[in-house]
């Protein structure tokens, strides 16, 4: 993920030079609602330049999402895709999650110095990606999943000046590539199939900035596709929501 950012940056901003630049780092917490409810801790990072004459913006944003604690599984909700000998059928099953996050691409309407309320377009690649790790108490790793979501991004965004700024965003994104891969003891390693779906998938952020410091509140609903191939693990469509709030540093 990270060359692709490097390349659009590459393509979209030639005369690079001159331009101004601004760089935050993040840190905050996540909540996965998906099958488990799993809390994690996202560090996060976000690099944007602007000439001071111009009225958009490019930017390019990463984030990592890894768990505090595992959580347990709930074994009427739970099918193993291991086909081969069945590891603790009885004892406590727990779960690990990680996840990562990029995004590259521009807003409009964002003159550096405004007082005027506005409306502010963007347009973005973006690419999410949640993994899912399977333990036993006792008998330790049986399997793991990892679904992939990568897409166009389109938004728009209400920006409010002020001492305090403060935006609200809306973005749709919809995927052009969804992958699922499962790894197991007895299944092969790793097991990778086409995914069905492409549903799309929705992002609401409130931010919360002064000239050093912000605060930033995001709600993503996440609609990842069922495998449709026979020989892999029979998983039906499934919808992840993930609030996550993250405490910004401006550079």
């Amino acid at each position: 993920m990270r060359i692709s950012i490097a390349l659009f940056f590459l393509l979209v901003s030639p005369g690079i030079f001159g331009q101004k630049f601004r760089l935050n780092t993040s840190i905050g917490s996540s909540v996965i609602l998906w099958h488990e409810n799993q809390n994690t801790i996202d560090l996060g990072a976000e690099l944007s330049f602007q000439k001071p004459q111009q009225k958009h913006k490019i930017f390019a944003a990463l984030k990592a999402m890894g768990n505090i604690y595992e959580s347990s599984i709930n074994r009427s909700h739970y099918t193993p895709f291991n086909k081969g000998p069945q590891i603790g059928l009885t004892e406590e099953l727990e779960a690990q999650y990680r996840g990562g996050q990029a995004e590259g691409g521009i807003i409009w309407n964002t003159p550096q110095i405004s007082n005027s309320i506005r409306l502010s377009p963007s347009l973005s690649y973006y690419s999410k990606s949640i993994a899912r790790k399977i333990n036993s108490i006792s008998s330790g790793y049986i399997e793991e999943e990892k679904y992939s979501l990568h897409g166009i991004s389109a938004g728009m965004g209400l920006l409010i000046p002020g001492k305090t700024n403060l935006s609200i965003q809306i973005k749709i994104m919809e995927p052009f590539y969804e992958n699922i891969t499962f790894y197991g003891e007895n299944a092969g390693v790793p097991h990778k199939t086409k995914v069905s779906g492409k549903a799309p998938n929705y992002m609401f952020k409130v931010d919360i900035s002064g000239k050093t410091y912000g605060l930033g509140m995001t709600l993503e609903i996440l609609n990842f596709g069922a495998a449709n191939n026979p020989k892999s693990k029979s998983i039906s469509a499934s919808q992840a929501i993930i609030p996550s709030t993250l405490l910004t540093y401006y550079f």
